[in-house]
This record gives C-alpha cells, sequence and structure tokens, in this order.
C-alpha cells in the first residue's frame, strides 16, 4: 500500500445530451482545484456528493449555472485517488448548482449538489402482487429492480422461510426495500450503479483489507457501542459491504461502560462490514481521505476471511 499512495490525481466529467466537459488534475498537480464530500449509504438507496471546482473560464461557469443556454449539466462523475491507486468516487446526476466564493470574494468556484440516478428512482415507482409461497430472493429482486442497478447477492438466502401469504410491494422501491431488508434480515445498498443485498451474517467474498497506521489510517479510530469510525487514506477501492480487518495500537473509545469496567486495550480490533463510506477530498489542500463507518462481523461470518486479509 505505501508505494500506493502518492501524486494525487482526480478526473472530473460533467455532462448533458449534448456534450460533457473534462478536467483533470495529473501526476504533475497541473490542474484546477477541486473539493468533495461523497457520501455512500447502506440502505439509503442513493449516493450524495458536494462537488466544487474552482477558476473555470467565466463560458464555462456560464454554463454549468445554466445561464444563457438550453439544456443545463445534468451528469457528473468523479475518479479521484493516486498514480497507483485510483478510480469511482461518485457516479450520478446534478440536482443544484450554485456560485460558491471563498477568501471574501477573491476565490470563485462552482458547487453541484448532487445524488445518484436522480430522476430515474424519483420517478419509478413499485406496483406488485406476487404470489404465496414465492421464493424470497424472487421478492427481493423484483422489489430492487426499479432502482435500474445490477443485482448482487451475497450470502445463502435459500432458507429463508416463505410467506403462506402474498405480497404487496407498493409505492416507493426505498420504503419496500427497507421493509424487506427487516423481515428477511439483510443489508442493502446501492453504489455505482450497483445494488449488493447482504445477508446479515455474511461477508463479502472478496479480499479483506487490512487497516492500521502503517497501512494509512489517520489518526485513532473511534468506538462506540454499535460501530467503529475510521479515518483512512483516499482508497477508491473501497466499496460498501467490504470487509475490512482493524489494527490499532490506541482507539478511542465513546461509549458509557468506559465508566464502569475495565476495557482491554485491544477494543474495536477484528473484523468489520463497511457500512457507509465518505470520500472527501481538496486536491490543493491537506484532506484527501476515506472516513467509513463499519458494524462488527458475527463470529460466524469471520470464520474463514483471515486468509483473505491483505495489507
Amino acid at each position: 500500500m505505501s508505494n500506493e499512495i502518492f501524486l494525487r490525481r482526480y478526473r472530473l466529467k460533467v455532462g448533458r445530451a449534448t456534450g460533457s466537459r473534462i478536467y483533470e488534475m495529473n501526476t504533475d498537480g497541473d490542474g484546477l482545484r477541486i473539493t468533495f464530500q461523497a457520501t455512500h449509504f447502506a440502505g439509503g438507496a442513493l449516493s450524495v456528493a458536494e462537488i466544487t471546482i474552482f477558476n473555470v473560464s467565466p463560458y464555462a461557469e456560464r454554463q454549468m449555472l445554466g445561464e444563457g443556454v438550453t439544456k443545463k449539466y445534468e451528469f457528473i462523475s468523479l475518479e479521484a485517488g493516486y498514480d497507483s491507486l485510483f478510480g469511482a468516487v461518485f457516479v450520478g446526476q446534478i440536482v443544484n448548482v450554485q456560485r460558491h466564493l471563498e477568501d471574501d470574494g477573491a476565490t470563485k468556484g462552482i458547487r453541484f449538489f448532487c445524488k445518484s440516478s436522480a430522476k430515474e428512482r424519483d420517478q419509478n415507482l413499485i406496483n406488485l402482487t406476487l404470489s404465496p409461497e414465492t421464493d424470497p430472493a424472487q421478492i427481493i429482486e423484483a422489489c430492487a429492480e426499479p432502482f435500474g442497478a445490477e443485482i448482487q447477492f451475497y450470502g445463502d438466502f435459500s432458507e429463508l422461510k416463505r410467506r403462506s401469504r402474498g405480497t404487496v410491494l407498493q409505492g416507493s422501491p426505498t420504503a419496500c426495500m427497507n421493509e424487506l431488508s427487516e423481515a428477511f434480515g439483510f443489508d442493502w445498498m446501492v453504489e455505482n450503479g450497483a445494488m449488493k443485498i447482504i445477508k446479515r451474517e455474511a461477508a463479502l467474498d472478496n479480499q479483506v483489507y487490512v487497516i492500521s497506521a502503517g497501512t494509512g489510517m489517520i489518526g485513532s479510530p473511534v468506538v462506540t457501542d454499535t460501530e467503529v469510525g475510521i479515518r483512512y487514506i483516499l482508497n477508491p477501492k473501497l466499496k460498501l459491504g467490504d470487509t475490512i480487518k482493524l489494527e490499532s495500537m490506541a482507539p478511542r473509545f465513546e461509549f458509557s461502560g468506559a465508566f464502569f469496567y475495565d476495557i482491554p486495550r485491544t477494543v474495536g480490533e477484528g473484523y468489520y462490514k463497511v457500512n457507509s463510506l465518505v470520500f472527501a477530498g481538496d486536491s490543493h489542500g491537506d484532506q484527501w481521505e476515506t472516513q467509513i463507518s463499519c458494524l462488527r462481523l458475527s463470529a460466524a461470518a469471520q470464520a474463514g476471511i483471515s486468509e483473505r486479509a491483505t495489507r
């Protein structure tokens, strides 16, 4: 990992049906300044991002703001990382655009407020009735289809109990998916065009990321009653649902039990599932990181994954 985390890069693309604009910062540091915060939620059905680019030309600024043009920019994608660790951190649609000023107006930028597949998901309602004894995996898949994303199942859904009555899916696909997730015990998330449906006790079968001070962790992880929060170098390879192995010499715990019982130094260490991700950065500033919220994996889910841990 250490040989991958140098020489920052980004590629920002804003587009519409008639064409696109692409801005890049390559490894020589040449490129306009951008700042961004892209947040991916588990179970939220969407990702959101706030992306600002500074000092574009006056003509490009008018186009981005939709001034004097018949068609505004609609979609946006951001790739970021380092020379040898580079990839997409957000893909979605532009919802709002505004001028942004810093340094008492001396620094001018254009800020985009974005969410993933905004129009399609707002318009695609669901209205289905499924027969009794329908396979639960088929019910989940039927509910997931309106999102227009590639559907990926992880874990064993074959032993879920079938419903003796029919299933009605009506209204918001997000609300229906949240209802099914509680009924059938799974987590779900939509990220960059793919929907992951993960059985709660399951771990993804891809590689396990070891996160420690030696692999790019920033500061100390924060341990609470239910989760762990970690700051990490900007790593676009990390995805929702990925498994991490946390190693830390100095975790910071924030829960009431700290006043009542002895807490081992190794509190927080172990295997976790990534539950939310925030990619945040300033191409010409200090911040260039991934903020991770994780849920601890059960003992059953942890079995057999240690050999997949990679640094």
